[in-house]
């Protein structure tokens, strides 16, 4: 068994995925799906030390930075919120619950679920 599954071209790469995080903003009468992206680990730790290794600004960069829609870096969307930043926004945004929901999405689409995949 050789290492070639390793390779940059045989590895299955995570998309993005759409999760429910609430039931308070609709539109036309539908639900409003959050879309988020798994990160690689030098992205997050890059917003580690953008944070200046500040535990609870981390974990709000890392999550503003995972949604892809709604797109929080949009200024009318902070405006309507009365905030500025993605961080500010996403905390504004969602309910103590919503965020924490969030958080689990985030984990899970990077792999965090607990362990390894179909461990031996």
């Amino acid at each position: 068994m050789g290492q070639e599954c390793f390779y940059r071209e045989n590895r299955k790469d995570r998309g993005e995925r759409e999760v429910l995080l609430t039931d308070r903003l609709t539109q036309d009468g539908g639900q409003m799906l959050f879309r988020i992206r798994p990160m690689s680990q030098r992205e997050n730790e890059e917003i580690w030390k953008r944070c200046g290794e500040d535990e609870r600004r981390y974990e709000g960069a890392v999550l503003a930075e995972s949604v892809v829609f709604p797109d929080l870096k949009d200024a009318a969307l902070q405006n309507s919120y009365g905030v500025v930043g993605a961080e500010r926004l996403l905390a504004k945004l969602l309910l103590t619950g919503e965020y924490d929901r969030l958080r689990m999405a985030v984990e899970e689409i990077n792999g965090g679920e607990g362990g390894c995949i179909d461990c031996i």
